[in-house]
């Protein structure tokens, strides 16, 4: 592995395309002492290093990118910064949003009538149904509950317009001047949208925290309102986890104007977290896994000398 991994870094310096290994990391917040999300070491991380033998990959997404999630490093993209619509995926910033303000998952939020009203996908939350944040967050990820999601921003800060801006202020602080939020749960709206090279961006950061990457790994589960008495089965929407080895997750999204989407991370042999992202994907788990297997087997990730 040794002579391979000297072999691929070789071919790289005379080609050109061996990066500075301190290029790319992608930054946290750190405006606040509590912050959930753990800032990446400022010790150098393993540096994939391409192997020329295998070849950029096809897909019919109309934008696609693949990232080392430790690095920032590019690893294959595709119109990456073309806005589009994101569906479902816009829960991981409504998961990032209420870990960064709510410290304590066990927290209970009470459902509204207009949570228990929203349309779409749901969990079927009841109006006066008192379920934790935790759960609530399973059934937004896991099962992409828009009634969760609602409710996660209500209970929050108390009005969803406060929770939608504090999702913007997060981008802006991350980074991402293409993405724009109008509403939690990803409706279809002109002026919500964002990249598959800041999606990655964003998930890459949402990975950081324990809570977030327990959650989204969840193939099926059951969550209980705080009595017990109403029961809530979840399925989770990335029909990669549990079913492709290394998948951890992240997050489906589908809307007419979305097309199919999705968002997978996979975990190397290395140690390595690689994010695959396509938007308006025509076979989006096919594609998805497609890249996550180029990437593992098209790279060697070098430890820095």
């Amino acid at each position: 592995m040794k002579t391979v991994a000297i072999f691929l870094i070789i071919i790289n310096f005379f080609t050109g395309s061996l990066n500075n290994i301190k290029d790319g990391l992608i930054s946290s917040i750190t405006d606040s002492a509590n912050n959930p999300f753990q800032a990446l070491s400022a010790t150098l991380k393993p540096e994939p290093v391409r192997n020329p033998l295998y070849k950029d990959p096809e897909v019919g997404a109309t934008s696609a990118l693949v990232m080392d999630a430790d690095t920032g490093k590019e690893l294959f993209s595709k119109n990456p910064d073309e806005r589009l619509a994101i569906a479902s995926i816009t829960k991981i910033m409504t998961a990032i949003v209420v870990l960064r303000y709510k410290s304590n998952p066990e927290e209970t939020i009470t459902v509204s009538s207009a949570a228990a009203k929203v349309g779409g996908s749901q969990m079927h939350l009841l109006e006066n149904e008192a379920m934790t944040i935790r759960n609530l967050m399973k059934g937004m990820l896991i099962h992409s509950a828009n009634d969760a999601a609602y409710a996660i921003a209500e209970g929050t800060f108390g009005n969803v317009d406060r929770f939608v801006d504090a999702m913007d202020r997060q981008a802006d602080e991350l980074g991402l001047t293409n993405t724009h939020f109008t509403n939690t749960y990803g409706a279809d709206d002109d002026a919500h949208f964002s990249t598959a090279r800041e999606v990655a961006i964003l998930t890459a950061h949402a990975l950081q925290n324990e809570i977030f990457r327990s959650i989204v790994s969840i193939q099926k589960t059951t969550v209980t309102d705080v009595t017990g008495k109403f029961k809530h089965s979840l399925e989770n929407t990335n029909k990669l986890v549990g079913k492709y080895l290394n998948v951890i997750g992240v997050k489906t999204g589908t809307t007419i104007e979305s097309g199919a989407s999705v968002v997978a991370a996979a975990k190397g042999s290395a140690g390595q977290t690689v994010i695959a992202v396509l938007l308006n994907s025509p076979d989006r788990f096919t594609e998805a896994k497609k890249l996550l297997d180029w990437a593992l087997k098209g790279y060697t990730w070098i430890e820095p000398l």
